[in-house]
């Protein structure tokens, strides 16, 4: 939590007023796989078996919020929650009714109450795969009801396009959000592409991989490293006998700083694995090593109150094998970000013209503080398979109150082990007599 604390003393900058999805990042989960809060609503609940329901509920998502929350995401993408026969909600069997085996109705409005008393949102499946206008209506009549803040469409593939654009566009006037993470040629809040997930998976799957695939993000494209209907991008580095952890939060430090909305899957920050649904949808474990938790934590704490990251403009400085700098910028401020996954230390020079003249770069996580040299550049090293950020300031010069506190510990220090060794003298002269 020490960066926390640095943040604070770092800088204060009001949150921007965001357009749409633009500055979201969304944690996507199903209820069933997440948490089992209470077994009241438990049916034919078998943890054993990969494709039966596993017992998770509204209630056990409102049980861990902090977890969520505590990572920086503003939605909560909790799947498809409609009456089904499936685990993972895609078999519905009535558009109108709550799943019971999730939760009641008043659950599911305490789990929106819940995540709105934190300032966050809500978001619910739409499976539109051979629907029709009655089900549309039902879908709808839903969405009146319970005033969700977002939705993401599901079997677009297998849905008749001309019925449900004037659905979407009716929803999309009620000023709620929403996304697919499906190819579509629709017009929607945020844009996706399957190339996308592709890039990230082969880019950070291993060290030393190209980056170009990823220099051409805006602020509208959706992030991701994988979703619910794809391998895990754990597997693909452990292909590579790679360490998942590792690799996942080198994927996560760019996620988190290209332009871009990011979407994570539930599970990414524990390194789940999996290449099926039934492998990959497991069931949350929350007692693992939070060491990718506590990075999400930190990068999201710079993100969520930082105009550049999530609304900024985007300057690409360099891009080669497993290396890429880039400067992100707004009104109020500027970072210069390094993604170092490459198998050594990398060093970059960035022009005056960049940052400008006078200034400081203070690391984010490694905490060194750049200043420009003799030649007008300033000097960034940062190790193998590490991401740093770079806030631009205006150069401080020598803390001197620092400098003379540590002199003051210092000093203090000496005495305390001057005052203990003459003490332990006495005591010896005085055992000698």
């Amino acid at each position: 939590m020490g960066l926390l604390l640095l943040l604070t003393l770092l800088w204060s900058i009001p949150a921007p007023a965001l357009a749409s999805m633009q500055g979201e990042s969304v944690y996507d989960l199903l209820v069933d796989r997440y948490f089992n809060q209470t077994s009241q609503n438990d049916q034919d609940v078998n943890t054993q078996d990969p494709t039966a329901f596993a017992g998770g509920d509204f209630l056990g998502i409102v049980d861990r919020l902090d977890h969520i929350q505590k990572m920086g995401f503003t939605y909560v993408s909790t799947g498809p929650i409609f009456e089904t026969n499936r685990y993972d909600g895609s078999d519905i069997k009535n558009y109108g009714v709550i799943e019971s085996r999730f939760g009641s109705e008043e659950e599911f409005k305490q789990l929106l109450e819940a995540l709105h008393s934190r300032d966050m949102k809500l978001m619910i499946d739409l499976p539109l795969a051979g629907v029709g206008q009655a089900e549309l209506d039902e879908m709808k009549s839903f969405l009146d009801t319970y005033k969700v803040d977002g939705v993401k469409l599901t079997g677009l593939a297998e849905s008749d396009e001309a019925l449900i654009q004037p659905f979407i566009e009716e929803i999309n006037t009620a000023e709620m959000d929403v996304i697919t993470l499906e190819e579509t040629n629709l017009q929607l809040d945020a844009s996706f592409s399957q190339e996308t997930v592709e890039a990230f998976q082969t880019t950070f799957k291993t060290v030393d991989q190209p980056m170009d695939a990823l220099e051409d993000f805006s602020n509208e494209d959706i992030l991701a490293l994988d979703t619910l209907l794809t391998e895990r991008f754990t597997y693909f580095s452990t292909e590579e006998n790679m360490f998942p952890p590792t690799r996942v939060k080198v994927a996560l430090g760019a996620l988190l700083t290209l332009p871009g909305v990011p979407v994570v899957t539930y599970g990414t920050e524990i390194a789940m694995n999996g290449t099926t649904k039934e492998t990959s949808h497991q069931i949350m474990n929350f007692r693992v090593d939070e060491d990718i938790m506590v990075f999400a934590e930190d990068l999201q704490t710079i993100r969520n109150q930082s105009s550049a990251l999530q609304l900024g403009d985007f300057e690409l400085l360099t891009s080669e094998d497993g290396y890429m700098v880039f400067k992100r910028s707004s009104e109020d401020e500027t970072f210069i970000v390094v993604i170092n996954n490459s198998s050594e230390t990398k060093v970059f020079n960035v022009k005056e013209e960049v940052v400008g003249e006078g200034k400081e770069l203070r690391g984010l996580f490694g905490r060194d503080v750049v200043r420009e040299d003799d030649n007008g550049e300033y000097k960034l090293t940062v190790d193998r398979e590490l991401v740093e950020l770079y806030h631009v300031k205006e150069d401080q010069g020598l803390n001197v109150a620092y400098i003379a506190a540590m002199v003051v510990a210092y000093i203090l220090f000496l005495g305390f082990i001057y005052l203990a060794w003459r003490k332990g003298k006495q005591k010896r002269l005085q055992e000698q007599k």
